[in-house]
């Protein structure tokens, strides 16, 4: 593990029932205790995607201050919604993109199209680190279909992951681990705010010198003033690390090297 210096998490929430639907299906949770941060968007019809996100955070994280690690409580969080679809006779389910914080490192987990992004203060970049469990996200990956296309396909929103439904695929529960670093921030959005607002739109809103209760505000503003069509919901969480990490140092040869090959123009 990096021995970084590192401070309690700053990070702000969100979730919003947008201007065109009745009920909220999503749902938000953060827990510093446990360095844990989800977030589900509820499928399958009002009452039932509702509870199924519910059911989502709650298993999560309760799963997490059990011991479990990451993956093994968002698939705790599959069987159970599979568990009440069963019993109840319905079909419900659940997309869910979950961060949990250890120190200077942290893993991302998802299921379906919510997402996680990385936002960089020092560069202005924001990078998506989650890759959609879509249909058109597997034509695009096919080579079949241009991402620029994506935006106004007709079966943009059809997942091919979802906590709790069951199909012929075993759930394919995507992750990655990465390590905080100086003026980062990670995103978590809902499909709700992402098919609002633009890639150009949420960086102007990070930008701001604001904290993060206001952007996360703002950025919601934004999108229920695009159209608001579906339900709207975000986190905000600032990295824990203090300070940049210290700039390698190149020895004598590395520094006689970079000199040769500025004399030579190679490289």
């Amino acid at each position: 593990m990096s021995s970084l210096q590192t401070s309690k998490i700053q990070f702000a929430m969100l979730s919003h029932k947008g201007m065109s639907r009745q009920n909220n299906d999503d749902k938000v949770f953060a827990s510093a205790e446990l360095g844990l941060w989800l977030l589900s968007d509820g499928v399958g019809g009002l009452k039932q995607g509702e509870q199924a996100s519910q059911y989502a955070v709650e298993e999560i994280s309760k799963s997490i201050s059990k011991g479990f690690n990451l993956h093994n409580a968002v698939h705790s969080a599959h069987s159970v919604i599979k568990a009440y679809n069963r019993h109840e006779q319905e079909d419900r389910g659940a997309t869910v993109v979950a961060v949990q914080s250890n120190g200077s490192e942290y893993e991302i987990a998802w299921v379906g199209d919510s997402r996680a992004y990385l936002w960089s203060q020092e560069t202005g970049d924001l990078t998506q680190l989650t890759e959609d469990h879509t249909l058109v996200q597997k034509l695009v990956n096919a080579g079949l279909l241009e991402q620029t296309e994506v935006k106004n396909h007709p079966k943009r929103h059809v997942i091919t992951q979802c906590l709790g439904i069951e199909n012929e695929n075993q759930l394919n529960i995507g992750s990655l681990k990465r390590e905080w670093d100086y003026g980062e921030s990670l995103l978590l959005a809902s499909d709700g705010l992402y098919e609002e607002l633009s890639r150009q739109e949420i960086v102007a809103a990070l930008k701001l010198p604001r904290d993060n209760q206001a952007k996360v505000e703002y950025l919601v503003e934004l999108a229920c003033k695009n159209g608001g069509s579906d339900n709207i919901s975000l986190m905000l969480i600032s990295s824990p690390v203090t300070e940049p990490k210290p700039k390698k140092q190149e020895t004598p040869l590395e520094k006689f090297i970079t000199k040769i090959k500025t004399i030579l123009k190679i490289g």
